[in-house]
């Protein structure tokens, strides 16, 4: 009798894989379409239109446009970065990093003091959309796609491995950049192939962050470049109080997980924006993978679809446990850093 109750359940739990192979789709989800992300923007810069306004500052490989709020006083002399989605499928990163926005300008209207002060002296690029064209595939084919298509961008170019970077000494990390076409962590044929990268690469140069955030998923820790070797900076300890922030201020303000942060040693040719954005602009800047996988990945209707290997069921638990640690965070780096990027360690880079 249990035999025949364990086939039955099997044959329901896979009945409800296939349907949701064949019919199922994210619309039902938590989650924003990218044109109801995109439209979001223009929501936030209307609803405060004396502190936020939405930029574009490039295209993507199939001529979307790429977006960013500014969020600040227009005499703020330092600038921040804080990105999301630079990976097709992570559509939690996004719609923290658009939480984060939110919550910049409600609390700035609200008259909070400390938000106001940050907001006087900085402006916050959001841009948490890095890569539309592989959101745009994802979202299309309600999350069915492999671990290239969770990454890449329309190239078939993981962008995130697509950087300028110097090869140093050290054990290559399992993740580092392929060069071979196909392969999920493509870097494609040359640095700044991908049009997405070339534009944000130009953003960085012309605004000279003082700090970024990038939000990526799915892991619950917090990886910071390290400084050691040709990131070394002896003279510069705004940049080693900076990254410093990430192991203590931001953990203190969030709620349900404290993410691990981990110092990643520089690899070879890993062409990752935290090592390009250190190494040619001196931006201390790092990578925030949100939030853990939880049993409702198991769920059948989701537990062969990639896009919940990628996303939590509920992105706003997660938005709640990052986006006050996030804005802690930015006032803790405008003071380390007194709002002036540190010295680039390879400005080489810059010059792609």
């Amino acid at each position: 009798m249990l035999d025949w109750a364990i086939a039955a359940a099997g044959l329901v739990y896979g009945g409800g894989i296939a349907r949701a192979r064949l019919g199922g789709t994210l619309a039902q989800s938590a989650y924003l379409s990218p044109a109801e992300a995109e439209a979001s923007l223009d929501a936030l810069a209307a609803a405060h239109p004396e502190l936020a306004r939405v930029e574009r500052y490039g295209h993507s490989g199939e001529g979307r446009p790429l977006r960013a709020l500014r969020i600040g006083r227009a005499s703020a002399p330092a600038r921040m970065l804080v990105s999301g989605q630079i990976h097709a499928g992570e559509f939690v990163a996004g719609f923290v990093a658009r939480g984060v926005a939110r919550g910049l300008l409600e609390r700035a209207a609200s008259g909070d003091v400390a938000i106001g002060a940050l907001l006087e002296r900085s402006q916050v690029v959001v841009a948490p959309l890095l890569n539309p064209d592989g959101a745009e595939r994802v979202w299309r084919r309600n999350g069915w796609v492999g671990a290239g298509g969770l990454r890449h961008t329309a190239a078939g170019v993981d962008p995130n491995r697509n950087f300028p970077a110097v090869a140093v000494p050290g054990r290559r990390a399992w993740n580092s950049a392929r060069s071979r076409r196909g392969a999920a962590y493509y870097r494609g044929p040359h640095p700044l192939s991908e049009p997405e990268c070339r534009a944000l690469a130009r953003l960085a140069g012309r605004e000279r962050f003082c700090a970024a955030i990038n939000f990526h998923s799915f892991g619950a820790v917090v990886f910071r470049p390290s400084l050691e070797g040709i990131y070394a900076s002896p003279d510069e300890d705004s940049l080693a109080r900076a990254m410093e922030v990430f192991d203590g201020v931001f953990q203190a303000h969030q709620p349900h997980v404290p993410y691990r942060p981990v110092a990643e040693r520089p690899a070879a040719i890993t062409g990752q924006l935290d090592a390009y954005l250190l190494g040619a602009f001196g931006t201390p800047s790092v990578t925030v993978e949100v939030g853990k996988p939880g049993l409702a990945a198991l769920k059948p209707s989701r537990v062969l679809n990639p896009f919940w290997l990628a996303n939590p069921e509920n992105p706003q638990r997660w938005a709640d446990n990052d986006i006050e640690a996030t804005v802690r965070s930015l006032t803790a780096l405008l003071e380390a850093t007194g709002g002036q990027a540190g010295r680039p360690r390879q400005p080489e880079l810059a010059a792609y």
